[in-house]
């Protein structure tokens, strides 16, 4: 019975031990690795750098994109996953994500933003819907983002798919 008896204290205290270890998560700020990313014009004049958190229940994610060390560009989105989409008014004529390409923001416009969490909050997906000028005139363009940890909780992959690209953009961050 001793034996027995030890043997389900060692079984608790191990249980114990992995419920209170601190799981991985998306929560931090993130350093863009541009040599394990989609290799586009971006990286190679600004290095992007996102922070997400979370109050309550509504995900904040800020992408701040550096030049020479300095914020050059900040950009964020926030909602409630799983809820309908945010509103987040546009501001400003610059589309951070493709400002080489001659695509601009509608300033008085809208994004329309909303995400749902997948794999138990080790994944995130968002979907954001915005109208941009383009030199043909007005374009509505749907992306949507896939949030990623590794196994390790030290590597977060952003995939994105674009209703304008063909291919998706895979972008690598290593925790700060």
């Amino acid at each position: 019975m001793n034996q027995l008896t030890r043997l389900i204290f060692i079984l608790v205290l191990l249980s114990f031990i992995a419920c209170s270890s601190p799981q991985p998560t998306l929560f931090g700020t993130w350093e863009h690795i541009s040599e394990k990313s989609t290799d586009i014009v971006t990286w190679r004049y600004r290095e992007i750098e996102v922070s997400i958190t979370k109050d309550e229940n509504r995900i904040t994610i800020l992408h701040n994109w550096l030049q020479k060390q300095q914020v050059a560009y900040m950009d964020s989105m926030s909602f409630v996953p799983g809820k309908e989409a945010s509103p987040i008014p546009v501001t400003s004529a610059i589309w951070s994500e493709n400002w080489y390409m001659g695509v601009l923001s509608k300033p008085g416009s809208q994004r329309m933003v909303s995400g749902d969490w997948v794999e138990h909050k080790r994944a995130l997906t968002t979907r954001v819907v915005q109208t941009v000028e383009v030199s043909q005139g007005d374009a509505v363009i749907e992306t949507l983002r896939d949030y990623r940890l590794d196994a390790t909780g030290d590597t977060l992959t952003i995939v994105e798919k674009r209703s304008t690209r063909q291919t998706p953009i895979t972008l690598v961050f290593e925790k700060i």
